[in-house]
């Protein structure tokens, strides 16, 4: 099934596929019409891709079809060797300039970073002193304002979250995702 303007019905319908394209012959379910058409199969591009987790980077692919729009923030899966990770696309790069978004050919490099899994990044504070801690945990696990939490075996209450885009959460009960997160601050209860 695919979906067409049908001449007869004037409206867009589906049509059933009598026979394969690229010569296709095809027959409106509404109405019954059968006319010939010419189906192309969308290209698929390959785009090398950079994949960044923690300090390391490795090369890889993503597969992005032609006309798809890539744009700064969208998920994505990257294939680096045999295994299959979800990244945030954080860089679009052609011609050697980074840009915010770009059709998939035109794109010669995707900047990435692994959102499967990230490591959370934490400061504890306990009176004067400020304890960094560090984990690596799944890139949709939830931290939430208030609430209890462990990080690096470290136990304490979260104060407030600082994301990625730069914003700061310190409402009770408000959360975000691992993978949004820059760093969570925190005291000992």
């Amino acid at each position: 099934m695919i979906i067409l303007d049908c001449p007869v019905c004037g409206e867009e319908t589906d049509f059933e596929i009598l026979k394969e394209p690229p010569e296709a012959v095809v027959r409106c379910t509404e109405c019954g019409h059968t006319m010939r058409v010419t189906l192309k199969e969308p290209k698929i591009f390959t785009i090398k891709t950079i994949v960044s987790y923690g300090t390391e980077s490795h090369t890889g692919t993503i597969e992005l079809m032609e006309g798809d729009i890539c744009s700064i923030g969208d998920f994505l899966v990257a294939e680096v060797g045999d295994e299959s990770y979800g990244v945030e696309v954080m860089s679009i790069e052609r011609d050697n300039a980074r840009r915010a978004k770009l059709p998939a050919e035109e794109i010669e490099v995707l900047w990435t970073r692994l959102v499967d899994k990230v490591i959370i990044r934490a400061s504890l504070n306990k009176g004067a002193v400020t304890i960094p801690l560090y984990e690596q945990v799944p890139g949709d696990k939830v931290y939430t304002v208030d609430h209890i939490t462990s990080v690096g075996g470290k136990q304490f209450r979260i104060t407030r979250i600082k994301l990625r885009k730069g914003n700061i959460i310190q409402r009770k009960d408000k959360t975000a995702q691992a993978h949004e997160i820059k760093r969570i601050y925190g005291e000992r209860s």
